[in-house]
């Protein structure tokens, strides 16, 4: 069992030369003295189940490099995870910009279209009604809706042709 003493005269007869080691193993003066920091306070934690008789120092760098290596393998995994959901935001805004994009452009080229022509592509399109139900709706022949949408789908080809690609695969 450590008491508070015996741990005080350990802190301070090894702490210097635990943060010179832990410099070593982490490269940064910040990182070691939390390291050493977090040796210690292990130390403390369980001083009623540590008996360390003889070699303290071996013991405490022991703990040190055991520490040093574990976060960094912590920070590695976290860097590794970061870095991957960073990716997979890039690829979600890659992938989402050209839907905006093409929905945009797609209410553009609506515009375009003269207006019994649009009111007969979103008839068909977007209400999914039939040519004859069309036609029965607007009170205009099937022929004239077959000429409006030919029309419309030509327009809508022209303004939205450098989005085909995309629009395959949605």
């Amino acid at each position: 069992m450590l008491d508070r003493q015996t741990f005080e005269d350990i802190f301070r007869a090894h702490h210097a030369a635990c943060l010179a080691f832990a410099v070593h193993y982490t490269g940064n003066v910040h990182e070691a003295e939390e390291v050493v920091q977090q040796v210690f306070l292990r130390l403390w934690e369980k001083r009623a189940v540590i008996d360390i008789t003889g070699a303290t120092r071996s013991y405490l760098l022991a703990a040190i490099r055991n520490t040093a290596i574990s976060n960094w393998r912590k920070e590695t995994v976290r860097q590794q995870k970061e870095q991957a959901a960073g990716h997979l935001r890039e690829a979600d805004i890659h992938v989402q910009s050209p839907v905006w994009e093409l929905e945009r452009r797609y209410q553009q080229a609506l515009e375009l279209l003269p207006e019994r022509c649009r009111e007969v592509f979103i008839l068909s399109r977007q209400q999914q009604l039939k040519y004859h139900e069309i036609a029965a709706v607007m009170n205009i022949s099937v022929k004239t809706v077959e000429n409006q949408m030919g029309k419309a789908l030509k327009i809508m080809h022209k303004e939205l042709k450098d989005y085909l690609p995309l629009i395959l695969f949605l």
